[in-house]
C-alpha cells in the first residue's frame, strides 16, 4: 500500500501515544501468531555499562526476563522471515527493549521541490521506470535529495514520516560518526590506540592488541565473523538464544567467548561484535552513555525531526545498545545524516563532525575488501572503487546513499530477503540513475 508523504502525519506531541496504540496492536498480533523457526538475526551485538564492571552473566540456560513470553521470542527469532520483515522494521520498539535518542528543541527544515521520478534504470539487460524499483526492490520507504532538497519522498506498507526504521548495519556508520566526533573533541587520542587503553576489561579477551582502528575498519583478527553466525552446529545459534532472544546474559560476553585466527590489522573479516566492543570504547572514552552521547552530540545538533532509539540487550538499568544493528530514526532524519557527510560534517548551521574526519573516513581506500569483492570498506562506510559515491549499508536494503559528484543523498529503508540476491544490485543501478538525474 502506498501512501503520500502526508499520509498517517502525526504531530510531534501525539508521538507517544501512537507508539503505545501501535504496541497493543502489534501485542495483540503476536498473541495470535504461531510462526515456524527460520533464519534468526545473527548480529545483535552491545557493551556494558559505562564505568561499570560487566554484569555478572546468568548460568547456562537460566531463563531471561522475557521468558514467559513466547510470542515476542519467537518473534525475535524470526526477524530475517520475509513474511515478518514488511512490518517488523518499522516496529522494533514493540519487540525489543529499546532507549530513546531525544532531539532537539528545534527541527532542521528540509526544503522541498518535489517532482515525479521522469528517468529509467537499467539492470540485467533490462530498462525499466524508475518506479518500478519500489515493489521489485522490497522498499518500505524512498528518498531522494539534491543539494540539500528533496525532490522525491515516498511511503509505503503502512508507514509514514512518522514511522522509525530499523537500520541494521547501518548503525555501524552511526557509530562511526560517534567515534569521530569523540576523536574531534580529544576524548580518543588516535585511532591506533588500543582498545584496552579505554576499556582494561578486554585484557586477556581476543580484544587485547587490537587498535580502534582495527575496530572500525573491521581488521581485529578475532574468530568471529557475521558470515558464521548462521552456520547450523556452531556456537553462533546458542548464543544468539541465550543473550538476544531470551536476555539471558549481556550480549557483550560473547567477546570474552572467542579466540583469534589471524593478525590484527592485515585482513577484512566483516564483524558486528567489533562494533560492540567499539561502542563500549567510546563510551569509556567520553565518560558518556552512548545514548546519551548520540543525543547530544549528534541528533540535538542535527536537528532531527523525531526522537530515535537504540535497541537494547536488555531491560533495566544494565541493558545497553546495540551499536552495531540497533540504530533506528525516520527517513528524514536518515537523509538529514547523509546531507551532513556530504556537506563534510557540517549541517543545521553548526560543524557536527569535522571535515577532516569526513575525508578520512571517505577518502579511501577505495580498494575492494577481498579477491571477488566490487566493494571497499573504510570506517564503516561501504565505498566503490574508481567512484566518489559511497554508502551506509544495512542487510534487508538499508541504504544512505552519498554521491558527491552529482550531491545526491538517497535513503532506502527496504524489507528485502536474505534470498533475494539480486534485488541489491537492482538497488545499486536505480542509485546510480537517480544520482545521474537532473531532476528535471
Amino acid at each position: 500500500m502506498d501512501r503520500d508523504r502526508n499520509g498517517g502525519m502525526h504531530i510531534l506531541p501525539t508521538i507517544d501515544r501512537t507508539k503505545r496504540s501501535r504496541r497493543v496492536t502489534m501485542k495483540r498480533l503476536l498473541a495470535n501468531l504461531c510462526l515456524p523457526s527460520a533464519i534468526a538475526l545473527a548480529t545483535l551485538v552491545a557493551a556494558p555499562s559505562l564505568g561499570q564492571e560487566r554484569p555478572a552473566p546468568l548460568p547456562l540456560g537460566q531463563p531471561g526476563p522475557d521468558a514467559e513470553q513466547p510470542a515476542l521470542l519467537e518473534l525475535r527469532r524470526n526477524l530475517l522471515n520475509k513474511t515478518m520483515m514488511p512490518l517488523m522494521y518499522h516496529h522494533m520498539d514493540s519487540v525489543f527493549h529499546t532507549q530513546e535518542i531525544a532531539r532537539g528543541s528545534r527541527v532542521a527544515t528540509l526544503a522541498r521541490a518535489e517532482r515525479p521520478l521522469t528517468f529509467t534504470y537499467t539492470f540485467g539487460g533490462v530498462t525499466r521506470p524508475a518506479e518500478e524499483v519500489l515493489e521489485r526492490t522490497f522498499t518500505n520507504a524512498l528518498l531522494i535529495m539534491k543539494d540539500g532538497r528533496i525532490i522525491y519522498e515516498r511511503y509505503r506498507n503502512l508507514t509514514g514520516p512518522h514511522s522509525r526504521f530499523l537500520a541494521m548495519s547501518m548503525s555501524k556508520s552511526i557509530t562511526s560518526i560517534l567515534l569521530g566526533i569523540a576523536v574531534d573533541q580529544g576524548a580518543i587520542k588516535s585511532l591506533d590506540d588500543l582498545a584496552t587503553r579505554y576499556v582494561p576489561e578486554l585484557k586477556g579477551s581476543a580484544y587485547e592488541g587490537v587498535t580502534v582502528r582495527d575496530l572500525v575498519d573491521m581488521t581485529t583478527g578475532v574468530d568471529r565473523s557475521d558470515g558464521d553466525q548462521l552456520k547450523p552446529g556452531g556456537d553462533g545459534p546458542r548464543r544468539r538464544e541465550e543473550m538476544l532472544v531470551r536476555n539471558a546474559r549481556p550480549a557483550v560476553d560473547e567477546a570474552f567467548m572467542i579466540g583469534r585466527k589471524a593478525e590484527r590489522g592485515q585482513k577484512f573479516d566483516y564483524s558486528t561484535l567489533n562494533t560492540t566492543v567499539l561502542g563500549w570504547v567510546i563510551e569509556r572514552a567520553t565518560r558518556t552513555p552512548i545514548t546519551e552521547y548520540t543525543s547530544k552530540m549528534l541528533w540535538q545538533k542535527l536537528g532531527a525531526e523525531y526522537p530515535a532509539f537504540w535497541m537494547t540487550d536488555g531491560p533495566g538499568p544494565q541493558a545497553r545498545p546495540l551499536t552495531g544493528v540497533g540504530f533506528n530514526a525516520t527517513m528524514r532524519d536518515y537523509a538529514r545524516v547523509g546531507q551532513m557527510m556530504l556537506d563534510n560534517g557540517r549541517y543545521n548551521g553548526r560543524q557536527i563532525l569535522s571535515r577532516s574526519w569526513v575525508q578520512q573516513a571517505i577518502g579511501g581506500p577505495h580498494a575492494p575488501i577481498g579477491a571477488n569483492a566490487s566493494t571497499g570498506y573504510h570506517h564503516a562506510w561501504w565505498t566503490v572503487p574508481g567512484q566518489a559515491a559511497y554508502a551506509a549499508n544495512g542487510v534487508g536494503g538499508q541504504y544512505i546513499h552519498i554521491d558527491p559528484a552529482t550531491r545526491t543523498v538517497i535513503v532506502k529503508l527496504s524489507y528485502t530477503p536474505v534470498d533475494a540476491r539480486e534485488a541489491n544490485g537492482e538497488a545499486n543501478a536505480f542509485f546510480q540513475a537517480a544520482s545521474a538525474w537532473k531532476g528535471d
